[in-house]
């Protein structure tokens, strides 16, 4: 079944799925915020993307919002964890009874975030929200060329709706644009989000590396080390020793990045860093104020932090984590992250917060 989608978000992710999804035959509406400093003149003019060497003329490149939500079955938000907040609150008046939203982006329970924008706002509507635990594709986009890459996809893709009785009516329409697998809930689906155990640890390690020569260091490949990795394996511990207190799956980092498809079965974590075919090659982070640190920090840490804090347990060498990246950057990412607390949840235990998400 062919879909209208809305696209928000021109990044790196959001052009390369306008220009996928069309291949796929369903009409694509890509959305750039009147905001953004992007000069995507080349792709606004042609209403064409150049994806892996095969130009892809997309239905519409607009910077109306009522253009890009209106009459659309999926309003996908291809955008940074920490911009759900203002997207929502950029569209949600514009939103349409029997529209699915789509949240794909590094999963920070975005879900419940949107519809907490929602109520705020006072708009009810008769919709669907869900995120799925990352971006769907490994790709660039080179805006001066108008040229994007799509290097990969996400192939064992967590997915779940706030509150998780949506879950399999998302899921039905979902499925006729990408593969998911069905999650218990968005918590589970945002303590599988990769980012975290990957990118702040080893990124701040670096730190010095990076205000040196940071245009010319690559994480994966230099950055994660003999010792840097050691911080990957023991806040991946944490998370999963957070996911058995909430009766979830507790695959470590390696499993769960062969099955997605990022790296190579059969060697050492190490190894499946520096030589994964998907992430080697990624440059950066460039400086400190990447969302690598920033984003992974104030939206990743913190939050699975706070889950920790929530069902009993203890997380040391998160908050060591989230402790050091304040210091460098002069912050307190435990004032300024996102909590349970800050999205209204107060629980007693690890049941009481699953009871919530399923709704």
């Amino acid at each position: 079944m062919a879909l209208k989608i809305g696209i928000f978000g021109a990044g790196h992710g959001g052009v390369t799925a306008a220009a996928d999804l069309t291949k796929r035959g369903h009409t694509v509406t890509l959305y750039q915020s009147p905001d953004s400093k992007s000069d995507l003149s080349k792709l606004r003019e042609s209403n064409e993307i150049i994806l892996n060497g095969d130009p892809v003329k997309i239905h519409s490149f607009t910077r109306d919002v009522t253009e890009a939500v209106g009459g659309q079955d999926v309003l996908m938000l291809a955008i940074p964890a920490p911009a759900v907040e203002k997207v929502a609150e950029n569209i949600a008046q514009y939103i349409e009874d029997g529209q699915h939203i789509y949240i794909n982006s590094a999963s920070a329970m975005c879900s419940i975030r949107f519809r907490n924008v929602m109520e705020k706002l006072g708009i009810d509507k008769d919709i669907r929200v869900g995120e799925s635990m990352s971006l769907t594709y490994a790709s660039r986009y080179d805006a001066a060329a108008n040229e994007a890459k799509l290097i990969g996809f996400n192939e064992h893709n967590l997915f779940a709706a706030y509150p998780a009785k949506d879950t399999d009516e998302m899921l039905e329409v979902l499925s006729e644009m990408y593969d998911f697998v069905k999650a218990e809930t968005i918590i589970e689906v945002t303590l599988n989000n990769g980012n975290p155990e990957s990118h702040p640890g080893p990124s701040i390690l670096n730190a010095g590396r990076i205000d040196y020569a940071g245009d010319s260091f690559y994480l994966y490949k230099e950055g994660i080390t003999e010792h840097t990795v050691n911080v990957v394996h023991k806040i991946d511990e944490e998370r999963q020793a957070i996911c058995r207190k909430l009766g979830y799956e507790a695959v470590d980092k390696s499993a769960r990045s062969v099955r997605s498809g990022y790296f190579e079965e059969g060697k050492p974590l190490l190894k499946q860093f520096n030589e994964s075919p998907v992430l080697r090659e990624i440059l950066g982070p460039t400086h400190l104020e990447n969302r690598y640190i920033t984003e992974d920090v104030e939206s990743g840490l913190v939050l699975w932090a706070s889950i920790g804090d929530a069902v009993g347990v203890d997380t040391p060498v998160m908050d060591s984590v989230i402790t050091l990246t304040g210091v460098l950057l002069e912050r307190d990412y435990f004032e300024i992250g996102l909590t349970l607390d800050k999205l209204g949840i107060d629980i007693k235990d690890a049941e009481e917060l699953n009871k919530i998400m399923i709704g």
